[in-house]
């Protein structure tokens, strides 16, 4: 199945021959894609931290119960655990919203991520291949229970540019970052009373749900969207930022701390607020190729859309407030930086009022994030708008 020095049958040599099939792996073939993709993706783990890891992962309540499905190109022939693996990936179910005409649905789409072409075999076309029967397959895959029957919108973030992806359907999307440096609890006290800035509190794991997941705040997230559908045409979607999602994260952070490559204990502190404003972020650490390179990355921001200029005012100081908390989580993590995702407007002008320096840098290679649109089949017409499109939704 996986072992060294595999050949091929003749009629197998490129992508697209009529032999190839992309189906569903069987628990050994998973296995087996992790240990061929451990090579390029394990980082600081060794073979066996890594599979773990991704045992880890897939028990949590995003991927647990069938959301995560692994998917293999393989000759069609040959039965399962038998044959060789020519190229892999997984997706993940996850729930969403789908905004047209100041209507709003709760649907699902699918994050696609792990995508990996066999080294020895590539160059054939495989990988090609494999998205190309992808998209076809996730048109429908676990849609069976949906008031559609069909998937609306997939997702995947290339860590190999933007154009490979947008030949089979996977348009890239806004894929932009701020950083900001980590400060000390001298730097955080004083630069919050020199600017004048409200004093954002620590959220626990437990303050996140109740202020960033609620129901309360699901009504107000249905509510925007349902606003936005109305001012302007085209759809808009948005991967659900559910209490999931950060669980997910986090548990792929404490497994870090657990190998001992984050050197402390879980943090207990997994965001910041300024309730009086309704200004909340949650972060996470994750991993870079050194001890470092780690990064605060923030998953979310949540708050109220400012209604005039001195609620505008109000508002980006109270995000300034708590992007100043993160700094300073960041220092005593450890960490090189903190990073946030697609900036909004209001986000740029926190981050400049902290550092007028600090600038907004557009990814050309690396995550960037990309969606494709099934909607116009489905009367849904040919634009869509991604909202909320952070780190979060990553996988």
């Amino acid at each position: 199945m996986g072992s060294a020095g595999v050949s091929l049958d003749g009629d197998l040599l490129a992508g697209d021959s009529p032999h190839l099939e992309l189906v569903l792996a069987t628990p050994e073939e998973h296995l087996e894609t992790i240990r061929m993709n451990s090579r390029a993706w394990k980082g600081l783990l060794d073979l066996d931290q890594y599979i773990e890891r991704e045992h880890r992962l897939s028990q949590q309540n995003l991927t647990k119960n069938g959301a995560l499905t692994c998917w293999i190109l393989v000759d069609g022939r040959l039965p399962p655990n038998s044959r060789t693996i020519l190229s892999s990936c997984e997706t993940y179910l996850k729930p969403a919203y789908l905004a047209y005409k100041g209507n709003v649905e709760e649907i699902i789409c699918h994050g696609i991520g792990s995508v990996f072409a066999r080294p020895e075999f590539r160059g054939r076309g495989y990988a090609g291949r494999m998205m190309e029967e992808l998209s076809k397959k996730l048109d429908t895959w676990q849609s069976e229970n949906q008031p559609r029957k069909q998937g609306v919108f997939s997702v995947l973030f290339s860590d190999i540019g933007k154009k490979f992806y947008t030949r089979y359907g996977w348009k890239p999307y806004l894929s932009s970052h701020m950083t900001l440096p980590p400060i000390n609890e001298d730097h955080l006290k004083v630069s919050v009373a020199l600017a004048k800035l409200p004093v954002a509190r620590p959220m626990s794991a437990e303050d996140v749900r109740q202020s960033m997941c609620s129901e309360i705040v699901e009504h107000k997230q249905r509510n925007l969207l349902q606003v936005a559908s109305q001012k302007s045409p085209g759809a808009k979607v948005a991967i659900s930022p559910d209490y999931d999602h950060m669980l997910w994260h986090w548990a792929r952070e404490n497994y870090y701390v657990e190998m001992g490559v984050f050197d402390d204990k879980k943090p207990s502190v997994r965001g910041a607020a300024v309730d009086s404003q309704n200004v909340f972020c949650t972060w996470v650490r994750t991993v870079g190729d050194t001890k470092s390179s780690h990064t605060l990355h923030i998953l979310r921001f949540s708050y109220d859309e400012p209604a005039s200029p001195s609620i505008e005012l109000s508002t980006i100081e109270a995000i300034a407030a708590v992007l100043r908390r993160a700094q300073f989580e960041a220092h005593a993590l450890n960490v090189q930086k903190v990073e946030f995702w697609n900036p909004t407007s209001l986000v740029v002008k926190a981050a400049k009022l902290l550092d007028p320096d600090a600038q907004v840098f557009h990814r050309d290679e690396s995550s960037i994030c990309s969606l494709k649109w099934n909607g116009a089949k489905q009367g849904l017409g040919d634009d869509v708008e991604w909202f909320w499109n952070e780190k979060y939704s990553w996988c």
